[in-house]
């Protein structure tokens, strides 16, 4: 019998791939879900943030793992979009507290996503560890509020663990594929100075990161980065992969303004952020140069 663990998000990305881990490992992985379904891998259980829904039987679990949400990176940060965000992080989570309030017997830890947008849009060269004040642009106060709100747990006796996220490596969404199209057509280039540094994780180093955190029951905020490169960097190694030769000059940063709005800011910035404080804790990644992080990725 491994730990019972309810996961949001569970159909998404990171989610997909950590609920299989878990299962690998022997725990007993369910899903929180908009619209469960009885086929579905997992079971799973319907919640409804507006309407303000949590099947009660979801919540018999000892642990508690948060990934839903809005992707920060989906759309133009209109002022309708930056509520979608709000709403998806910092309502689902205040909805997941009051939910758990209720309940005589409680799970006993919540294991969140964070980001590391939490240290602001645009940290230049000032390397960010996981006691480095929050940013005070909209991305660094929007992550502040998102990781307070996840911090209400502690107040019930749960203990609490959040992993700031850094670029997700993988295939199957995030940065990557978005990186790599153009360099597919042949119109691939670094974006603005091409200097921002961009802190980096495989998806299979994060999913480990997850399981570690569940097992050694690792308390607190880690940085889930495994190394920095830049924009110009990560793009050549892209192409040196898919062989793929980079002609063009530099993305304009007013180009991407144009397109991206505000959201720009976080493609023309970045953070240089250290890892090294759950590494210290004896977490191993697998891949932890770029080249054998890519070369693993565009080899499946």
């Amino acid at each position: 019998m491994g730990t019972k663990i309810l996961i949001t998000g569970g159909s998404g990305m990171i989610g997909q791939a950590l609920s299989a881990a878990l299962s690998q490992k022997g725990h007993q992985v369910s899903h929180l879900s908009r619209h469960p379904s009885k086929d579905a891998s997992y079971p799973s259980f319907k919640w409804d943030i507006a309407s303000r829904y949590i099947d009660p039987r979801a919540l018999k679990v000892d642990v508690i793992i948060h990934l839903s949400g809005e992707g920060i990176a989906n759309k133009r940060w209109t002022e309708k979009q930056k509520q979608k965000l709000i709403v998806s992080r910092i309502d689902a989570a205040q909805l997941l507290y009051d939910q758990v309030v209720k309940l005589k017997k409680r799970p006993t830890r919540i294991i969140s996503a964070s980001a590391i947008g939490y240290y602001g849009s645009d940290t230049q060269e000032q390397e960010c560890f996981e006691d480095t004040p929050a940013g005070v642009d909209f991305i660094g106060q929007f992550v502040f509020k998102w990781e307070q709100q996840v911090n209400q747990f502690e107040a019930l006796g749960m203990q609490v663990s959040m992993l700031r996220i850094g670029i997700v490596l993988s295939k199957a969404g995030g940065a990557l594929p978005k990186l790599t199209l153009p360099i597919l057509w042949g119109v691939g280039a670094p974006i603005g100075s091409g200097k921002q540094n961009m802190s980096w994780i495989h998806l299979d180093d994060l999913v480990k990161m997850f399981v570690f955190v569940v097992e050694q029951q690792m308390m607190g905020v880690y940085n889930a980065v495994t190394q920095s490169t830049t924009n110009a960097l990560l793009t050549q190694a892209i192409a040196k992969q898919l062989k793929k030769p980079l002609f063009l000059p530099n993305i304009p940063a007013l180009f991407l303004k144009l397109i991206f709005g505000e959201m720009s800011k976080i493609i023309l910035g970045g953070n240089l952020v250290s890892g090294r404080k759950i590494i210290e804790q004896g977490f191993e990644p697998d891949y932890p140069t770029l080249e054998g992080a890519l070369s693993d990725i565009f080899k499946k």
